[in-house]
């Protein structure tokens, strides 16, 4: 009867420590997806982090593209913004660009982003930097502008090399249906100098931390 009641107790030992060990694997599995879990979570909470500080930066690069344009528009009116300046600043939409350097395999139609550096042969677009003030700590920006026509020259007029000048441009009113406006979900779009007001595209470049890059554009109506 002893003899029995020892083997019951080596068994029952034997069941416990079974158990002990599944026990122990599934928690094990468990922090592993704790684990994962968090990292998931720290990981998205940095993209989104990210995001909201890249937002930021961009609307700094916008400000400082309209201030821009708003300071030539005062310095000497819509003349001024009829030829390419060194400033960022290109009269024509440059449709050959890539202008996230993702669209196309070749280098050589990106943008130069590094404001200083030579353009690029097949853009011809140097970029202009934003003030570091201007921006939250780790990030650095910078900004092309494009006034969106197919040639340096007055607004529907002739280039110097009497290319006829084309841009896209908005009539507030209703009558731009009359000269040949397309309606778009802004607007009537026409090509017809009456009451019409140019579009200039901002692309911003946002560099943050650990080199994660966005590009963020917005198009501007004057």
């Amino acid at each position: 009867m002893k003899l029995h009641d020892r083997n019951l107790a080596g068994s029952q030992h034997g069941i416990v420590l079974f158990t002990v060990l599944i026990a122990l694997v599934v928690l094990s599995l468990a922090s592993v997806a704790l684990v994962r879990s968090i990292d998931t979570g720290v990981t998205i909470a940095g993209n989104l982090a990210f995001r909201q500080a890249a937002t930021q930066a961009a609307d700094a690069g916008t400000e400082a593209a309209l201030g821009w344009i708003q300071a030539r528009l005062g310095d000497g009116g819509a003349s001024e913004l009829e030829t390419t300046k060194t400033s960022g600043y290109y009269a024509t939409a440059r449709p050959g660009c890539d202008l996230t350097g993702g669209g196309t395999a070749a280098a050589g139609d990106n943008v130069r982003w590094e404001a200083g550096d030579p353009a690029n042969l097949d853009c011809g677009m140097v970029a202009v930097a934003v003030d570091s003030t201007l921006l939250p700590p780790g990030y650095s920006a910078s900004y092309v502008i494009n006034r969106m026509c197919n040639i340096d020259g007055p607004v529907n007029g002739v280039s110097a090399g009497g290319v006829a000048v084309l841009c896209d441009n908005y009539i507030r009113t209703t009558a731009a249906a009359d000269d040949g406006g397309t309606k778009t979900s802004i607007g009537y779009q026409s090509r017809s100098p009456t009451s019409s007001q140019l579009y200039y595209r901002v692309t911003t470049r946002v560099v943050g931390p650990n080199n994660a890059v966005s590009h963020v554009q917005v198009v501007l109506v004057n």
